[in-house]
């Protein structure tokens, strides 16, 4: 995509209603995206099929993603006070679908921190994730007016029909059968109860950046910088929590005492909005729901009995953690028994 210059300083000048120079302006990593100067222009995602249309945006259409991404960035700067967790809004051209906000120097990526860096720099930057997300979870408790205020007055908010979990509850039947374990009522019971939770997220709902892969934060001097708030959402937000076996959820080497370490951070800075955080009978049962719900989501799943046997290391590791909360807390048994089987049947091989 070539974007002139005079394309970008006519569409900020016209945002912040004074006019704009700038020297020069550079491709940044992507087509869309554009370094000027201190701050970058992203674009909005179009092809000639489908070029960018401000008022075609149906959930998924690019000007449906610009908003989210728009709207999350002035939402979470207005109620982050001195220490922002994203980049700082600049300004945004509806009409030309771009936004423009602060670029961050010296900002490194996580997706190459996990891969490249040493024990004590993934620590640094783990901890550091940790405390940005328990952070916007707290910070956006309760705030779900304000910010849909932001985002309506950018264009109707389209929210995806409820999901409602049928995928998942297939996945764990199948489970269940495979360890001989049919359907009880019991079971469907507790399968209720989660599907009622995730489907509401009443109790659990605050700001969600829902595309959590490494490369959407950045490790900077102060901290940790979340961007790429395309898909972004009011939700339930353990699901984006970086605890137990699912941190991102990606593979990354966590050891116990790393992991404890993570799992005090994180509480911490969320119970600055969200009091649960601080009642266990209620903090550990949603984040229970959310590790059931990446364990089911991510698998690989086991289609027979062999498959059981063979199934990797990393999700017999994810069903023991799974089993072991479960007996904990004293919630969801029925579940936490089945997926305790599951990585006693692998390990027993």
């Amino acid at each position: 995509m070539e974007v002139p210059l005079s394309f970008i300083e006519k569409s900020l000048s016209n945002a912040l209603k004074y006019e704009i120079r700038l020297a020069k302006c550079t491709k940044f990593k992507k087509n869309r995206i554009f370094r000027c100067e201190a701050l970058l222009v992203k674009m909005a995602r179009q092809t000639k099929r489908e070029p960018y249309d401000r008022g075609r945006d149906c959930i998924g259409s690019s000007a449906w993603k610009l908003f989210n991404e728009w709207a999350a960035l002035q939402f979470l700067g207005k109620i982050s006070g001195e220490k922002m967790i994203t980049p700082k809004f600049i300004a945004g051209d509806a009409t030309q679908g771009l936004i423009s906000f602060e670029y961050v120097s010296k900002a490194r990526s996580f997706r190459d921190i996990l891969r490249k860096s040493n024990a004590a720099e993934r620590t640094h930057a783990l901890l550091a994730h940790a405390q940005a997300m328990g952070r916007m979870h707290g910070n956006t408790y309760g705030r779900r007016n304000e910010w849909l205020n932001i985002r309506t007055n950018l264009g109707t908010h389209y929210q995806a029909e409820t999901d409602s979990y049928n995928g998942i509850l297939r996945t764990f039947r199948r489970f269940a059968t495979l360890v001989g374990q049919p359907g009880s009522i019991a079971v469907e019971s507790e399968l209720s109860e989660l599907q009622e939770i995730l489907s509401n997220a009443e109790l659990f709902s605050a700001f969600r950046h829902v595309d959590i892969a490494p490369q959407n934060y950045l490790l900077v001097d102060d901290g940790v910088k979340l961007v790429d708030f395309e898909y972004s959402s009011y939700g339930y937000f353990p699901l984006d929590a970086p605890l137990g076996p699912f941190p991102f959820p990606v593979r990354w080497e966590c050891d116990e005492a790393l992991t404890q370490e993570i799992e005090s951070v994180y509480p911490t800075e969320l119970s600055s909005g969200f009091g649960g955080a601080l009642d266990d009978a209620i903090y550990y049962r949603g984040l229970l729901i959310a590790w059931i719900y990446w364990l089911l989501r991510l698998g690989p799943i086991p289609r027979t009995h062999e498959d059981m046997i063979a199934v990797s290391d990393e999700l017999a590791c994810r069903c023991n953690a799974v089993a072991r909360l479960s007996r904990e807390i004293e919630y969801l048994p029925q579940i936490g028994r089945i997926f305790g089987q599951v990585a006693t049947i692998h390990e027993s091989h």
